[in-house]
């Protein structure tokens, strides 16, 4: 069959099959002309990639290249000890807090830095939870949740410790894949070691470790997509089930995998002196294919589920905007230093939290890490321990820059490095436009800023003074994150004792 007219039969079946499905499933003729237009005309899209010539087959093929499952489940246990036992050891600590900090019968969403810990239990796992609303920035969220609740429930018969026991999990899981990366990395045992801590003891993993939520899903999402890479690979089937699997639980992130996939695909045209824009196209195609093909299904079988391609269904998300230009000067200022002092300080060291009650209308206290009063915006600060820190983390980002410019300019080479460092942008200026409270989303960005510094400071990777000196940062930081959850426990036990 010659090109143009399978490239015909092929439009004309991704038509026929998604009006049909749009149709019969989704209540096209109900919809506006607007979401109609746009649920024909991606979802024909999508199909009609996977359908062509370069369609879903080559991923098959290449599948069966890679050794299928066989290939995967070729490992030395043995080699893995160190960082599984690191990891086992932050699931139990977040599993402590969170045992302490989620709690079904207590409606406490938006109260710990914004989280929706309530919502996202009863969605991961109670029966009821696939009738709450389930917004367009989370395209297939459902998908991923619930059949690992449902598996849960059936050991543990309780939704709720379900529940906290994936989100723990997960936690302990970003721990495992990073020290899994940066022993990949520099075969350095110790190196990756620390680096992996560091990671578990942020402020950002050791909080949303334990408060429910979905974005320490997408951590370990986009740091298993940097494992992905990190293998160097040709075939596309791990880089786009990855990639994949962090659209569904939160759209954004996307962005962050196109970031590393074409650095990625940059260093490889050191070696070759090409790069590869079709590998670009065809990840960035069958990602997004996949992606709406999914989502539209999520859709049909949740019916509670928004699209985030539709404007209909989009509005929702401008009650969270920043928006620049409709905001007085002291304000967006406000805005830019609250996110510098979130992105690098508190994603790291816990400061002292804000706590608020009545005023903000609540019956639960709620904690944040600034307060806006009439021209003025309130950041939270740090005492004793914390002063140390912040002084010690600042040295170590400093250093990390001076190490990374260092052999920028002297090799003239990008490494994945540069991709962490683009990261962190792009997560700086969403969020100056997007969120209330911007260390809801810190986990998407502080794997990038450690990953950054890591690789960054690999030259002192084996200096004993180094690891030393990290060690002590390590302690201190242990000690600064446990006086940040002591003073919530407190406030939360206070608030308790006086019968509210």
């Amino acid at each position: 069959m010659n090109q143009p007219l399978r490239l015909f039969l092929t439009t004309l079946t991704a038509l026929a099959v998604s009006f049909a499905f749009n149709f019969f499933f989704l209540n096209l003729s109900a919809r506006s002309l607007t979401d109609q237009v746009l649920l024909i005309g991606l979802s024909s899209a999508a199909l009609g990639w996977l359908l062509w010539d370069i369609g879903a087959r080559i991923l098959v093929r290449e599948w069966q290249q890679s050794g299928g499952l066989k290939s995967a489940f070729q490992f030395d246990v043995r080699e893995y000890v160190p960082g599984l036992v690191l990891a086992l050891l932050f699931f139990a600590v977040y599993t402590f807090i969170g045992l302490r900090l989620n709690n079904l019968s207590v409606d406490t969403t938006d109260n710990f830095l914004d989280a929706d810990n309530s919502s996202w239990m009863t969605r991961i796992s109670a029966p009821e939870g696939s009738s709450l609303e389930m917004r367009g920035p989370h395209p297939f969220a459902y998908f991923v949740f619930r059949p690992l609740g449902w598996l849960l429930n059936l050991f543990t018969n309780d939704p709720a410790l379900s529940a906290i026991l994936l989100n723990t999990f997960t936690g302990a899981l970003c721990v495992f894949l990073a020290w899994l990366f940066i022993k990949r990395q520099f075969q350095n045992s110790v190196y990756a070691l620390l680096i992996a801590s560091l990671l578990g003891l942020s402020t950002a993993h050791i909080f949303f470790g334990s408060v429910i939520e979905t974005y320490i899903f997408s951590a370990a999402a986009l740091i298993g997509f940097a494992l992905v890479l990190q293998k160097k690979s040709d075939s596309l089937l791990a880089p786009v089930g990855m990639s994949v699997l962090t659209f569904g639980i939160t759209l954004t992130n996307f962005v962050q995998n196109f970031i590393l996939f074409v650095v990625s695909q940059t260093l490889k045209a050191f070696k070759t002196f090409r790069v590869s824009f079709t590998q670009v196209f065809r990840f960035t195609g069958f990602t997004l294919a996949l992606g709406i093909l999914l989502s539209i299904i999520h859709a049909v079988w949740f019916p509670s589920s928004k699209l985030f391609f539709l404007p209909s269904d989009a509005q929702a998300e401008e009650e969270f905007a920043f928006s620049v230009l409709q905001e007085p000067s002291w304000k967006v200022i406000g805005r830019v230093l609250l996110l510098v002092r979130t992105v690098f300080l508190y994603a790291v060291i816990a400061p002292q939290p804000y706590v608020f009650g009545e005023e903000v209308g609540g019956t639960f206290p709620r904690f944040n890490f600034f307060k806006i009063s009439p021209e003025t915006f309130s950041y939270s600060s740090y005492d004793g321990v914390g002063n140390v820190l912040v002084l010690l983390w600042g040295i170590v980002l400093l250093t990390a820059g001076f190490f990374f410019l260092k052999n920028l300019v002297r090799t003239r080479k990008v490494d994945l490095s540069v991709a962490f460092v683009f990261c962190v942008l792009f997560n700086f200026v969403l969020h100056f436009n997007y969120g209330y409270e911007p260390f809801l989303y810190s986990p998407d960005w502080t794997y990038a800023l450690i990953f950054f510094v890591a690789l960054s400071l690999a030259p002192l990777a084996k200096n004993r003074f180094f690891q030393g000196g990290m060690t002590v940062f390590l302690i201190l930081l242990a000690y600064n994150q446990f006086q940040f959850f002591q003073f919530i426990f407190k406030t939360i036990t206070l608030f308790f004792d006086k019968g509210a």
